[in-house]
């Protein structure tokens, strides 16, 4: 009898056991299932380091001062005196022109004025008579005759004084400064003033620029003055030339800066690349990648996962935090204040949208 009530009591031990075991096992198993199903996240934590902004840009080199020179006359070539990639001094005579009737027609005005001149000296013999005769009306005819011929004199010499400065002018094309010949359009016995320049030369002594588009973050670096090294290529080769900042032009998100590079074999239309690092000391905050910041309209916050304990284990909730940002590059955010260094920060999420506060599972990086 005894026998029969102990064996009762560890059957019933052995069920309650394992019912209990089943309760635990099924708990274990939901629990499980439930991990399954939430919200899987990434993290990341912040860096203590330096934010460095990088910028990358491209321009061909352009002549800083260039000129264009043609006979705007429209004379005849009649001997060009240089050959591309000459170098030129200011006042060297580059081309020599003609024109036959722009010569006629200063002779021609040459021989009016001698003209005028003789026939002011019969109005003057006139006026003498006049005088000499006592006739009053012959006197002051005489002498409104002398007067007109003489204007016409002095229109006819200033007249005359214009042509020849313009033959001078016409005559010979100078350099205006000196330079190097990038073109030389003129021939012999053809008509300057065409479609193309006479002679294109560019300044030796001015150097070259180019032009890029900067953020305007990476603008903040930069001072007129500055020198910058500069790739070119020059002779199919890269060498580093010292640039210097001669603009700085602000336009809307973007800022155009303005490099000016000098160097005797430079002649223009090389590839010139500007490759800028800028480091700023990160004291008094952490560096995290831009990706994890939000916004709403002014805020800016992370999320950032937080261990709750539990009977049955730890588990991981999402947080809001709002956090106040300092200087950004293409990448990376500086964060002021918010968080600390160590914390799980939400880089990306298996949903499109995290909420404050929800279950998330935590994927190993």
């Amino acid at each position: 009898m005894e026998q029969a009530v102990t064996g009762r009591k560890r059957k019933i031990r052995l069920i309650a056991v394992l019912f209990v075991s089943g309760v635990v096992l099924l708990t274990l198993f939901s629990n499980t299932l439930q991990t399954m199903t939430l919200t899987k996240v990434w993290t990341t934590v912040g860096r203590q380091e330096e934010l460095v902004q990088r910028y990358a840009g491209n321009g061909v080199l352009e002549p800083v001062k260039e000129g264009s020179l043609s006979n705007q006359a429209g004379w005849t070539v009649k001997d060009v005196k240089v050959k591309e990639g000459a170098v030129v001094h200011k006042g060297q005579t580059l081309v020599v022109y003609e024109s036959v009737e722009a010569e006629n027609r200063y002779l021609d005005a040459k021989t009016q004025l001698e003209q005028q001149q003789l026939a002011i000296q019969g109005l003057q013999d006139r006026y003498i008579e006049a005088a000499s005769s006592g006739d009053d009306s012959q006197l002051r005819s005489a002498k409104r005759d002398l007067e007109s011929a003489r204007l016409t004199k002095e229109m006819q010499q200033r007249n005359l004084e214009s042509m020849k400065a313009d033959l001078a002018k016409n005559r010979v094309l100078k350099a205006p400064f000196d330079g190097i010949v990038m073109q030389v359009g003129s021939v012999a016995g053809m008509v300057s003033a065409g479609a193309e320049p006479d002679v294109q030369i560019v300044s030796s002594t001015e150097g070259y620029r180019f032009s890029v588009q900067v953020p305007a973050q990476i603008s903040e670096h930069l001072q007129s003055g500055q020198q910058l090294d500069v790739q070119v290529e020059v002779a199919g080769s890269s060498e580093t030339l010292v640039g210097i900042v001669s603009k700085i032009e602000n336009k809307e998100a973007q800022v155009n800066i303005v490099i000016t590079v000098s160097d005797e074999s430079l002649r223009g239309g090389e590839q010139a690349r500007l490759d800028l690092r800028f480091a700023s000391s990160v004291i008094d905050g952490i560096v995290v990648p831009s990706s994890a910041i939000h916004k709403e309209g002014h805020i800016a916050y992370v999320y950032v996962v937080e261990e709750h304990k539990g009977p049955l284990g730890n588990t991981s909730h999402a947080r809001k935090t709002p956090i106040e940002t300092g200087e950004s590059n293409e990448s990376d955010t500086v964060v002021l204040n918010g968080i600390f260094p160590d914390a799980p920060i939400i880089l990306a999420s298996s949903e499109p949208a995290v909420m404050d506060g929800e279950r998330v599972r935590v994927m190993a990086p």
